[in-house]
C-alpha cells in the first residue's frame, strides 16, 4: 500500500492525494512536514512535502508522483491517450505551476500571515501571471473540463493552485485570474462536484481550521 507523507494543508500534497483517490489506489496517510533534518530527507531529498513511500522506495516532487500513479495505476486516466494531447496539458500544468501559483507565492505569507508586504514583489509578480493568463486562454480547451471532455492533471494543477493564487491577485491587484480564463471556473466546479475532490476538500478544510487555530494560540 502507498503510503502518502505531508499535510492536508498543502496544495502539492492534495495534488497527490486527488489523484489517489480518484485512481481508487489504496493508500494511508503519514503526518508530516517539510524538513532539512536527514531523518526526513533521506525519504525526500529536497526536504519537501509531499513524498510517498511504495514497495520500491519513496518517491517525492508531484510532477514525478503524478506520472508515476498514472503509469501504476492507468484507469481512469489522468492524461489524454494522444501523444500531443498528453504534452500540451503537461504544457498547462507548468504554466500553473512555474508562473502562476510559483509566482504568486511570493505574496503568501503577506496574504495568509500577515508579514509585511514584499514591494519588490508587488512590481514583479503581475507581468508572470499575466503572461501566464494570455498562454492559457490561448491553449487550454475547456469542455467540460480544461482539455475538454477528460479530467487530467492539468485540472488538478488548477483546482489547488488557483484558489491560493487567486486570493492573492483578487487582494493586491483587484484581479481576479480565474474569470480570467475562459471556462477555469467551470472546469473546477466540475472537478469540485467529484466525490473524490469533496473528499479532499473536506480534510483540507478540516486541517485548515485546526491550522489556523494552532497558529493563532487557540
Amino acid at each position: 500500500m502507498i503510503k502518502l507523507y505531508g499535510f492536508a494543508v498543502s496544495n502539492y500534497y492534495n495534488m497527490v492525494k486527488l489523484t489517489l483517490e480518484e485512481k481508487g489506489l489504496a493508500y494511508t496517510e503519514v503526518a508530516a512536514m517539510p524538513s532539512q533534518e536527514q531523518s526526513y530527507k533521506s525519504q525526500s531529498p529536497m526536504g519537501k512535502v509531499p513524498c510517498i513511500e511504495t514497495d520500491e522506495g519513496f518517491l517525492s516532487e508531484t510532477a514525478a508522483i503524478l506520472e508515476y500513479l498514472e503509469e501504476r495505476q492507468p484507469t481512469p486516466a489522468m492524461l489524454p491517450a494522444n501523444l500531443f494531447a498528453r504534452a500540451k496539458t503537461r504544457e498547462i500544468m507548468r504554466i500553473i505551476e512555474l508562473y502562476i501559483e510559483l509566482a504568486a507565492r511570493r505574496h503568501f505569507r503577506h496574504i495568509f500571515f500577515g508579514e509585511a508586504l514584499n514591494e519588490a514583489a508587488l512590481a514583479e509578480v503581475r507581468p508572470v501571471i499575466e503572461s501566464a493568463i494570455a498562454a492559457l486562454k490561448q491553449i487550454v480547451k475547456p469542455g467540460p473540463f480544461l482539455c475538454g471532455s477528460q479530467m487530467t492533471f492539468a485540472d488538478v494543477y488548477a483546482c489547488h493552485s488557483f484558489p491560493y493564487a487567486n486570493a492573492v491577485t483578487t487582494k493586491l491587484y483587484g484581479w481576479d485570474i480565474i474569470a480570467a480564463v475562459p471556462g477555469l471556473k467551470d472546469a473546477m466546479a466540475a472537478v469540485a462536484a467529484r466525490p473524490a475532490a469533496r473528499k479532499v476538500d473536506a480534510d483540507q478544510q478540516a486541517a485548515l481550521a485546526a491550522f489556523m487555530a494552532q497558529n493563532s494560540g487557540g
